[in-house]
Order: C-alpha cells, then structure tokens, then sequence
C-alpha cells in the first residue's frame, strides 16, 4: 500500500463504507502453515475451537499494528455490502449485519478497518499481502480500466447466491479464474478459486497515467488489484443463505514466510451467522 500505506488505508476505508463496518476483539493465540497457492484449494486444516472472547463490546481494527491473538469481527455491519448503487440490486438486509468471523492473528500484522494485512509488506508489491472480507458485488464489464463514480459503475449482475457469483466470474470473457472446486471453510461450504490481475496492471499509487487504465478492478463493492499480477484467492461461501467472500491477496514477490502466515490465517477462520 505505499508512502502509500495512508493511501490505502483510504481505499480500504472506502470498501469499509460499501460493505459496512467492522468490530473486533482479541486474545492470544498462535496458527499452521500452508502451501504456495494453486489452482485447488489450499489445504485448509480444522481451526482449534478459539478462546471465549472478552464480554466487553468489540472495538474497531485499528488502523495499525495488532497484538498477536483470536479476533472476532462483524464486517458487513450497516448497509451496503453487496450492491451499493446498483440498480436492480437487493441487499440481504440486516441478515449479514449477525455475521461474525473469528480468525487467528500472528505477530508482524496489521488491522485496516475490517481487513488484515502484513505489517511491514503492508498490502504492496512486491511482497504484500492482505486478507478481505466481503459480500461480492456486481462485476464490471471492461475491469482493467474500471475506476469508480468515473465511467457508470459495474454492470454484470452477480445476483445473490454463491452460483451466481461464481458462474459471472467463470463467464466474464476479460477476468482470468481458474475453475471452481467445492470447498469448505469456517464450517460453511462454497466453491473456492483463483483470479489472477493482469500483467500491466497498476494504479494510482504506482504511477498514474491519465490517458490510459490505471486500476484493475473486478466487483463493487469491492478492492481494486494492488499491482501487476496480483493473485486473489477467493472462497465464496453460502453461510445460512448468505453469500459471504473471502479473499487472501499475494504478489509473485509475496515471501514463503508471509504466505504461511496468511494461510494460517485463513485455516484458523470459524463463521457464526
């Protein structure tokens, strides 16, 4: 994320805004390693049941260094968090606003708003990373020169099942997935898959250009590619009806070390509706 890291955090906070906010809070604990992505899904091994979270009322991630431990966050609080401004689209209404993800944090990352990321690679190339929550809005029609409130919004609906987000993705002739496999994460089944960012991806943060396509940006609400050749890891769950994302993002630079520690923490994800 840049000089970078409070350009980001904007963007993040923007995400935050369409998909509602996040709350959190923590004890400590520790997490497993994982293999280098591929085009099954990873190896996830049975999150250990996580402590009793503190009775007092959650607080939000800070923007900033979190103390190694079990987090329990709310992220699609308030409304917004599967079609703000799209016409036709309908929200599932307070039913994600209950929904509760409780993850393991290692030393080394980062709470921004209601994503993760590591602390010193921050959410850049070459060696970022960064985990995301989100509910999988509609789809943009040209993604690579896609730029928000500046060329009419997404335009493919994605409905509001987890069928209906993967078959748009798998359908969309300009974004590279590989296929869906079923998958089970946090309890909750779905189907799991990988996008990959285009190699002339780039945007505002490492040089804009303003006659040509500065952002790779797939669905929105959502985050747009941080850098070229970005990998999204993207599990798409059905949790009691509703559609749930999870993205763990890496770099062809990220290190086997950061790519551990991310799946560790996604191994570690449990879901309560």
């Amino acid at each position: 994320m840049k000089h970078l890291f409070a350009a980001v955090v904007v963007v993040f906070a923007m995400a935050a805004c369409a998909t509602g906010q996040g709350v959190a809070s923590g004890v400590a604990t520790s997490g497993t390693a994982a293999p280098t992505p591929t085009t099954s899904p990873p190896s996830a091994t049975p999150p250990a049941s996580p402590s009793k979270p503190p009775s007092a009322s959650p607080a939000l991630f800070p923007s900033g260094p979190l103390p190694a431990g079990i987090y329990t966050i709310q992220p699609f609080v308030g409304p917004g968090g599967l079609c703000t401004g799209q016409t036709g689209c309908t929200e599932a209404g307070a039913e994600d606003d209950a929904i509760r993800i409780t993850l393991t944090v290692p030393d080394g990352w980062s709470g921004l708003e209601i994503s993760i990321v590591p602390s010193v690679e921050s959410y850049s190339p070459p060696g970022g990373a960064g985990l995301l929550f989100m509910r999988g809005g509609w789809l943009y029609a040209a993604p690579l020169c896609a730029r928000p409130g500046n060329d009419g919004g997404p335009t493919i609906p994605t409905g509001t099942t987890v069928d209906n987000f993967v078959t748009a993705l798998v359908d969309h002739p300009e974004v590279n997935v590989t296929s869906p496999v079923d998958v089970t994460l946090g309890g909750y089944s779905g189907k799991y898959l990988e996008l990959r960012a285009p190699a002339n991806t780039t945007t505002d943060e490492l040089g804009p250009d303003p006659s040509g396509c500065n952002y790779y940006f797939v669905w929105d609400p959502g985050i747009y590619a941080q850098g070229p050749n970005a990998l999204w890891r993207i599990w798409v769950l059905d949790v009691a009806g509703v559609r749930v994302v999870v993205r763990a993002d890496s770099f062809p630079g990220t290190t086997p070390r950061v790519q551990a520690q991310l799946q560790a923490i996604v191994n570690s994800i449990e879901i309560q509706p």
